[in-house]
């Protein structure tokens, strides 16, 4: 079992067997569970007097979006990390679709969509609690969430035993699509094993002759899938050196800083090779931190080859941090990291992409979607959803997995386009027929009889440290 779901199962009675406690009543307040907490040698929170693993459940979930939605509305849950990671543009991204697709359903006389808002930056536990606060409290149809594989992988279990559909904008890992279930695990993300090569290819050539690529990657599905997809891509590639760390949240992240400055120190105590292939995620900005310096002074300079969970704000605030020497020496290392992400269709002919850009700088202004790679693929999966519902008629998550399944052909020339303006023309063709596909602000968005997309576009990206943005261009 993994053990993240061991602690979550960990019982109320076998907690209670623990101190014979007869009254039931073991706490008022999260302190009071301190000592048990050293007993089971993890964090514990008070939830009706009771000690427990993970967040209480009433701090779970808090946000219902739009404030006062009727009663009658069709509840979507996302799960976020809004604090410890970096959804917080990808949950402003579907909070756009929310209220594009609401002015349709309000107009069409349905009933409105409320998204119902988890964060799950507390502790490992909570993803998997907030998951089934969702479905079994709120009673969700779907779920838009959670980021990364891992967390998929946290609430698989439950995803397959609830039968509610979820669907990733981030998730990549390749082991996602052996998951015994069809139908449950959508993403809008495309699958590492079409990312792999198109990172290969951004490794320096002469680095791959010279036989002199490292790799830094973060231990968990995504990144050990990324790393197999892109040795999978290039055999000549022997990695000089290949290591390992840990990520963690809330309780968790002291240790998992721990095993990253162990490996850090490790590292970069070795000759630098000419390419580190660095696979990161919400480390990424602690990664960059603890490699200044490494291979500059070499010759040829060290490139990092990173992938999509680099290309975050976060890496950007390093820019301003520290003293001006500091920072110079910043911005010499930061030029050399580039990477790739999943793309978007910036040459769309209905201008959807644009259509986003401009939406979201008019509902927020002086944010800017462009710094996290997954704005746009969420943005597209709230748009999945939304018309899987719409389309349902008599909604339940069953109906949602089916419709989500019409769209199922990407190479149809029949697309349904996202955006207010064509929502309930495609809630209706959806409705009518399979064999299409979903003309999104990430492309073409189609869906495997599993649940995963069948297509990705991909980028490459680099930083302007002068300007402190992201430079994106397709990758090749």
């Amino acid at each position: 079992m993994n053990k993240y779901l061991s602690w979550v199962s960990l019982s109320v009675g076998a907690l209670l067997g623990m101190t014979g406690c007869k009254d039931l009543v073991e706490c008022e307040a999260d302190l009071d569970c301190q000592d048990r907490a050293a007993e089971v040698g993890q964090k514990l929170f008070c939830s009706e007097n009771m000690c427990v693993v993970g967040s209480p459940r009433a701090s779970l979930c808090k946000e219902i979006y739009p404030a006062g939605a009727a009663a009658s509305s069709t509840v979507i849950g996302t799960l976020v990390n809004t604090v410890t990671g970096s959804d917080q543009l990808r949950l402003q991204a579907v909070k756009l679709a929310v209220d594009e697709m609401n002015t349709g359903l309000t107009a069409a006389g349905k009933p409105p969509v409320a998204l119902h808002v988890c964060e799950t930056s507390a502790t490992n536990a909570d993803m998997l609690k907030s998951y089934q606060v969702l479905v079994n409290d709120r009673h969700a149809v779907a779920v838009i969430g959670p980021s990364g594989s891992g967390n998929v992988s946290l609430i698989s279990a439950e995803v397959i035993r609830l039968g509610v559909p979820i669907m990733s904008w981030s998730a990549s890992s390749r082991t996602i699509s052996d998951l015994p279930a069809g139908g449950l695990f959508f993403r809008t993300a495309p699958s590492d094993l079409l990312q792999g090569p198109v990172l290969e290819r951004q490794i320096p050539r002469t680095a791959v002759t010279a036989k002199s690529v490292g790799m830094f990657v973060v231990d968990d599905s995504y990144g050990q899938g990324l790393r197999q997809s892109v040795l999978g891509a290039n055999t000549a590639i022997t990695p000089t050196t290949s290591l390992t760390y840990k990520e963690g949240t809330g309780a968790d992240e002291a240790a998992a800083v721990q095993t990253l400055n162990n490996a850090l120190s490790i590292l970069t105590k070795q000759a630098a090779p000419q390419a580190l292939v660095a696979v990161t995620n919400n480390f990424s900005d602690k990664v960059l931190a603890g490699l200044v310096g490494y291979g500059i002074s070499t010759n040829p300079q060290m490139q990092i080859v990173m992938s999509d969970g680099a290309k975050t704000t976060r890496v950007l605030d390093l820019l301003s941090v520290g003293s001006p020497a500091e920072q110079a020496a910043m911005k010499t290392h930061l030029a050399r990291v580039y990477g790739t992400a999943p793309g978007v269709d910036k040459n769309n002919a209905n201008g959807i992409y644009n259509g986003f850009l401009a939406a979201f700088g008019a509902r927020w202004p002086g944010v800017d979607p462009r710094t996290s790679a997954f704005s746009a693929y969420a943005y597209d999966a709230a748009y999945a959803v939304g018309l899987a519902v719409c389309a349902a008629g008599e909604v339940t998550p069953g109906r949602v997995s089916e419709f989500l399944l019409h769209f199922n052909a990407a190479g149809s020339t029949d697309k349904v386009p996202v955006g207010q303006s064509s929502f309930l023309n495609g809630c209706n063709k959806l409705a009518a027929t399979a064999g299409l596909s979903m003309q999104g602000a990430t492309g073409v968005v189609s869906f495997t009889p599993h649940g995963d997309r069948e297509l990705g576009l991909y980028e490459r990206w680099s930083i302007d440290v002068a300007n402190k943005v992201f430079i994106s261009n397709p990758a090749m």
